[in-house]
């Protein structure tokens, strides 16, 4: 089978390919060969799977599965991927979401994620983890093979109106994703301005969580320059940076400019399970479809 034009996860291309790997590159391509549910990859996709989980075999499989499998049985989050669409457009105006432009001393990539309005009613919570997601792919592309991530909730304004905005089955796929599919390599976790009904958040998290992801999380009651050097950050955080919201804005007219119709494209970037030879019987995919639909937290 060929490659389409929609199997391409990086808008410019990955030239060139890290060398040393066609026989790891060769592996998954014959494992990929026998599972007719999933699609047609190039290799620059195959690379970042595999440069995502150290180029070990077995564990980018288990990522190819999950990130394929989970895209197909989750619509909600990943279809109507459009940034112009209404629901999409409302969650990029009531949330700050940046690449900060500099990196770590380790070459980590930092990103911020705050809210610019605190009304929590404006807030769905599936349509915030889409356009999420959405941001990440195109992190993924534009950064080519990154050594790491750093990510920065910062948790002011957020109030227990926006817990009750949170609805179990998008939180659930948002977690399984993040840990199980998503092809980067995430270092550290900093949820900042800590808020007081942090528990509570925790309790609902903590069941979705894997270990290996609980040590990445930290917490602090102060602001991003109590978790990161200052150098990097925004002006608003005392950094030299630009302000948040520009960096925002600067980003946002990237999705929708240069990735609106990728983004769209990138809807088929899924598992068809039509054609799956054997069911998951266990772990995260046996309980997908059967319990997604039903649960809920309103």
């Amino acid at each position: 089978m060929s490659a389409t034009k929609f199997s391409h996860p990086f808008m410019r291309g990955l030239k060139p390919l890290p060398e040393g790997h066609e026989e790891d590159i060769q592996q998954i391509r014959e494992w990929m060969k026998s599972q007719p549910h999933l699609p047609y990859i190039p290799d620059e996709y195959v690379i970042l799977f595999l440069h995502s989980n150290y180029y070990k075999v077995k564990e980018t499989k288990y990522t190819i599965e999950s990130y394929f499998t989970i895209r197909a049985n989750t619509p909600d989050i990943f279809s109507n991927r459009d940034p112009l669409a209404p629901k999409n457009k409302t969650i990029m105006d009531i949330t700050h979401m940046v690449a900060l432009p500099n990196k770590t001393s380790e070459g980590y990539h930092v990103l911020l994620y705050r809210l610019s309005d605190f009304d929590y009613s404006k807030l769905n919570f599936a349509d915030a983890v889409r356009v999420f997601c959405m941001f990440n792919d195109i992190k993924l592309s534009e950064d080519r093979l990154s050594e790491g991530y750093i990510v920065i909730f910062d948790m002011k304004g957020c109030s227990i109106g926006h817990l009750t905005r949170v609805t179990l089955p998008a939180l659930r796929a948002f977690m399984q994703y993040i840990q199980s599919a998503h092809p980067c390599r995430l270092k550290k976790i900093h949820v900042v301005h800590t808020v007081s009904f942090i528990n509570q958040v925790m309790c609902l998290v903590k069941p979705l969580i894997h270990s290996n992801l609980l040590n990445l999380l930290n917490f602090s009651s102060e602001g991003p320059a109590s978790v990161v050097d200052k150098e990097l950050l925004p002006e608003d955080y005392g950094g030299p940076v630009a302000p948040v919201r520009q960096l925002h804005e600067e980003q946002r007219k990237n999705m929708e400019e240069n990735y609106r119709e990728w983004l769209i494209e990138t809807e088929l970037f899924k598992a068809d399970e039509k054609k799956r030879i054997k069911k998951p019987s266990k772990g995260m995919f046996a309980s997908f479809t059967s319990s997604f639909k039903s649960l809920d937290i309103d």
